[in-house]
């Protein structure tokens, strides 16, 4: 009787959390569901109350997409509509390669600069070491609004203003200690016997981090460089004021420009939305269980 009872609580607890589970599911993909939908329906359709959750076939269109990748406006647009689509919506497809190309240089530098960086922070004690790492950390304790305009004069000076370069710099400089200090805690946790026996049969540091700590640290790796990428991705304050042309506007300034429009087509805003989380959404989705095992590691300082 009593082992009834308690299995009857155990199932009951656990429906509790699959109810609740869900309904947590529902309320944080509620709204990237409708943005999804909404991209693909007509602008009259998104006017209807109630609206169309599920669309059917006279209302879904793909005018948003052909507009956005051709900069054509459908021809069998009416002539208002023909007016909401503004001319940022040409720039929305550039501005996601834009962003997806400084995301991956960002990356990249990380992963050359901070690699190396954590292992040393992780195994070498040298003078200072901890003080010089919670002051490269402190340096993220800064708004970035607080020095957006000292970085456009500066950039101004060098002559690196509207320049990818300039962005990769900043963003660089703003996740280079978070990739340090996530990989530093990741080598911790590696046993440092390893490396160790790596050394005495011969290997030199450098083969000996390739060959043997890289494929140790993988999930470290990965989850720090997933973290660079989406943090530069979706990087708005500089992006928006140390940028003026397409050459190097990223999608976050293209998209609040986009949206600020009173008479812009919302179809076309909901399928430029669409775009821009698609590539950091296949990233995570296809590096999912290096980024879980990467993330679950004991950060300390």
């Amino acid at each position: 009787m009593l082992l009834s009872t308690i299995t009857r609580r155990k199932k009951i607890k656990k429906l509790i959390v699959i109810a609740l589970s869900v309904v947590a599911l529902c309320y944080i993909l509620s709204p990237v569901y409708w943005v999804i939908v909404s991209g693909f329906q007509t602008e009259r359709a998104l006017e209807d109350r109630p609206p169309h959750l599920v669309p059917t076939k006279d209302v879904v269109t793909t005018n948003h997409y052909y507009y956005i990748f051709t900069g054509n406006i459908p021809p069998d647009s009416t002539l208002m509509l023909q007016s909401m689509y503004t001319m940022s919506g040409t720039l929305v497809y550039p501005a996601i390669i834009n962003s997806i190309v400084i995301a991956f240089f960002v990356t990249f530098i990380n992963l050359v600069l901070g690699f190396p960086a954590g292992h040393v922070f992780a195994r070498y004690r040298f003078w200072a070491d901890r003080k010089i790492f919670l002051l490269m950390l402190a340096t993220r304790l800064l708004p970035s609004i607080s020095i957006v305009i000292p970085m456009y004069i500066i950039l101004n000076r060098v002559r690196l203003l509207d320049t990818k370069v300039a962005l990769i710099c900043i963003y660089t400089a703003m996740t280079l200690p978070f990739t340090i200090w996530i990989l530093r805690a990741y080598f911790k946790n590696i046993p440092i016997a390893f490396e160790e026996a790596a050394r005495i049969d011969g290997c030199g540091y450098l083969k000996m981090m390739v060959k043997v700590v890289f494929p140790l640290a993988r999930p470290g790796i990965i989850a720090a460089l997933i973290f660079a990428f989406m943090t530069s991705y979706g990087e708005f304050v500089f992006a928006t004021v140390l940028t003026q042309t397409i050459a190097s506007k990223t999608q976050t300034a293209v998209l609040a420009a986009l949206a600020q429009g009173m008479s812009t087509s919302r179809g076309m805003i909901a399928a430029a939305a669409t775009l821009s989380f698609l590539p950091p959404l296949l990233l995570a989705t296809i590096f999912r269980k290096h980024v879980l095992a990467g993330v679950s590691v004991n950060l300390k300082f």
